[in-house]
């Protein structure tokens, strides 16, 4: 699968209670379908995690227990999730933190999703060396886009597509590949820093492309 196309990705953000997914649970998903660049739908829910979320989430993310009364399980979300993304690309930033509770939530309703997963993250850390540091907020306004409501699931999607566009277009231009692969973002996003020019020079010449 990883040979398939990233020119339409879905891009995947989730707001939890907690860091950890053996114990924590999602509250809110954002999720959206990038095609050639545009936002072309997209898909949000706030989750009801069966038990009251702490007031330290509720100040980092707005979200309040009243706004979770009544809303359903994160495992009756999973499967109308797992529609919406399809066979697609998933795209997050810190993609080792979502891809967790991603995991966790769809083997709570049963389901298994198998779909590679590219983290912006680690593409900003190669791609991006002229910022002061990774965050999301900070990637965004580099791009000239502001956040309209940080730590909320799919306004952080709205900004992680602004970022994922720009270095989609980078690794074209370094590449030369106009419609590079999963593979080779993934492997940006495992190469040491300094052996990055390396990796592009070899896909130039025709002697790696992954």
């Amino acid at each position: 699968m990883n040979s398939i196309k990233c020119n339409e990705v879905v891009v995947v953000d989730f707001e939890t209670t907690g860091l950890s997914p053996e114990y924590e649970r999602i509250i809110e998903v954002g999720a959206a379908i990038i095609k050639d660049g545009k936002m072309v739908k997209s898909f949000s829910q706030l989750m009801n995690p069966g038990f009251l979320i702490p007031s330290f989430i509720t100040g980092i993310t707005g979200i309040s227990n009243l706004m979770l009364k009544g809303k359903p399980s994160p495992e009756k979300v999973m499967p109308e999730l797992k529609r919406f993304i399809g066979k697609r690309v998933i795209l997050a930033h810190n993609a080792s933190f979502d891809s967790k509770f991603l995991y966790s939530e769809m083997k709570r309703a049963r389901l298994k999703i198998d779909n590679p997963i590219i983290c912006t993250l680690l593409l900003s850390r190669r791609l991006m060396p002229n910022v002061t540091n990774y965050k999301l907020g900070t990637l965004a306004n580099h791009l000239n886009y502001k956040i309209e409501n940080a730590h909320r699931a799919l306004d952080d999607v709205k900004a992680t597509s602004i970022v994922w566009n720009h270095l989609y277009k980078q690794v074209q231009y370094f590449t030369g590949i106009q419609e590079p692969n999963a593979q080779i973002f993934t492997t940006i996003g495992q190469t040491p820093k300094g052996s990055i020019e390396k990796y592009f020079t070899q896909i130039r010449t025709g002697r790696k492309y992954q």
